[in-house]
């Protein structure tokens, strides 16, 4: 007779000798009485209770502490606990803590401050709401209504949000499953490789190639008729916009080529379609930038904000040129909490601090400290395949050999593991399951990164041993060749 998931986590959780008491108490409440199907069990064999955090730092209902390189998926990159923002809540709260979804002073404030400091110097215009998926799931709408087109091209990788509209633009099949019999894919969705270096969709070499390749395979279909989406000798398209990360996060932190977005845009223009980035993880200062497309230099016309923005609470905005908004008439959207005034004021001295803290001029410094002592890592563990960096955004990718590129998936599930035991948590994740993703505060200090990468290297040699990955001198050769070629390699290896 076959388990519910549920029956099957319980029993394995009471077999565990290694879960600590409150834990294994805690984790039996979450399981009788809620759903086992959040992502709390997909993380962790044995995931922890937290019941506090301050700084990089969180803790469980035993007592122990983590370095968070979590951080709520980039949600707190100011950090936990804040006072600032501790005094703004509560004085807003006695204030006023909302008031259906209609303008306030703090909401009118917060607005424009978005308008400013987004990319694009043009009238813009803001959508305000509670998450990344309300924020794409808006953009679905605005692009359609002001094009009049149904088409939307999408990535593989993409991760933008588990409705049912967004849902359609997000690309895991363990997700869609749960989503039948109509498949959310069937909302006029076209989806591309992204320009995905190490496993490289089109068998390119390197970065730049990597990039070139997966903008023309777009171009080569919109310039045939044989397709849903355009037929360019025809002056015929479909399309109304290009939705995209600039860096992948959901699918392990992954830095494109530069020259990606660059080419995006000259595609978009070239068959007059609207481009847009999903900022809600690349954005808030993570990569060094404030956001992440800038290190490109390339203007969307709508760009999606979250997680970070609510420093720790539900706020989502849309962002773009206004006359994408100008179709819309009153009552378009009507979210009951959208745009509410505690959680504007509490954004609003979100974008204080990481004025009065200068948080992404010193992420970035972090960011060239972090380079170098990743870059030593990587050259003394061979289970290290590749890695991509910049600022605090960092993922790794494991595995087994690097000359065949074998995903370490079972490596990578016990180093997960393993991290945690030893006081990091950090995210499992990838095309293969192979990568991780280490998420921290974006005001971490130089020490932060050394006690981050003390943990894992430890735990990184623990596994290697456990698992008899070993290296060789060709192996080493390659990287000291490879960190030779200087700072652009510490933004992207391929070891």
């Amino acid at each position: 007779m076959t388990t519910l998931p549920y029956e099957d986590l319980l029993a394995k959780l009471q077999e565990d000798t290694t879960v600590t008491p409150k834990n294994r108490e805690a984790l039996t409440d979450f399981l009788t009485y809620e759903t086992p199907g959040s992502c709390l069990y997909t993380k962790w064999t044995n995931p922890p209770i937290i019941e506090s955090g301050k700084g990089n730092k969180v803790t469980d209902v035993d007592g122990t502490e983590y370095i968070d390189c979590i951080t709520g998926m980039s949600s707190m990159n100011i950090g936990h606990g804040d006072e600032r923002v501790a005094k703004v809540m509560q004085e807003q709260y006695q204030k006023l803590s909302h008031w259906f979804d209609f303008p306030t002073p703090e909401r009118l404030k917060l607005v424009k401050r978005l308008c400013d400091i987004t990319p694009g110097d043009f009238d813009k215009r803001v959508w305000l709401g509670l998450s990344g998926a309300d924020a794409i799931d808006a953009i679905l709408r605005l692009v359609r209504v002001h094009t009049g087109k149904s088409q939307i091209i999408s990535f593989y990788g993409g991760y933008h949000g588990q409705n049912i509209g967004t849902m359609s633009l997000t690309t895991k099949a363990g997700m869609h499953r749960w989503y039948s019999p109509v498949p959310p894919a069937d909302n006029g969705v076209n989806r591309f490789p992204y320009p995905y270096a190490y496993r490289c969709a089109y068998n390119t070499t390197n970065d730049a190639e990597s990039a070139e390749a997966a903008v023309d395979a777009i171009d080569r279909i919109l310039m045939s008729g044989e397709n849903t989406m355009a037929n360019y000798a025809a002056g015929i398209n479909n399309v109304a916009a290009i939705i995209v990360e600039p860096m992948q996060c959901s699918a392990g932190y992954i830095k494109p080529h530069n020259d990606f977005l660059r080419r995006l845009r000259e595609l978009a223009d070239k068959h007059g379609i609207l481009l847009v980035f999903d900022e809600i993880q690349t954005g808030m200062g993570r990569t060094g930038k404030m956001w992440g497309s800038e290190h490109s230099g390339v203007v969307p016309d709508l760009m999606a904000v979250g997680k970070a923005l609510g420093g720790g609470i539900p706020m989502s905005a849309v962002v773009g040129r206004a006359e994408i908004f100008e179709k819309l008439a009153p009552g378009m959207s009507s979210n009951t909490y959208a745009g509410y005034a505690l959680g504007c004021a509490v954004a609003n001295k979100v974008l204080d601090i990481f004025e009065e803290d200068n948080l992404v001029e010193k992420c970035a410094q972090t960011g060239d400290y972090m380079a170098g002592v990743l870059a030593d890592y990587a050259a003394k563990h061979p289970l290290v395949g590749s890695y991509d960096q910049t600022g605090v955004f960092l993922g790794i990718e494991y595995v087994t050999d690097r000359a065949t590129k074998e995903p370490a998936l079972q490596e990578t599930i016990v180093l997960c593991d393993e991290l945690r035991s030893a006081g990091l948590l950090a995210q499992r994740n990838g095309y293969y399951g192979n990568r991780m993703s280490f998420i921290p505060p974006v005001n971490i200090t130089n020490d932060d990164v050394d006690e981050m990468f003390r943990i894992l290297d430890e735990v990184t040699t623990k596994v290697e041993k456990q698992f008899g990955i070993t290296g060789s001198e060709a192996d080493t050769h390659a990287v000291e060749e490879e960190a030779s070629h200087g700072k652009e390699f510490l933004v992207q290896s391929t070891l």
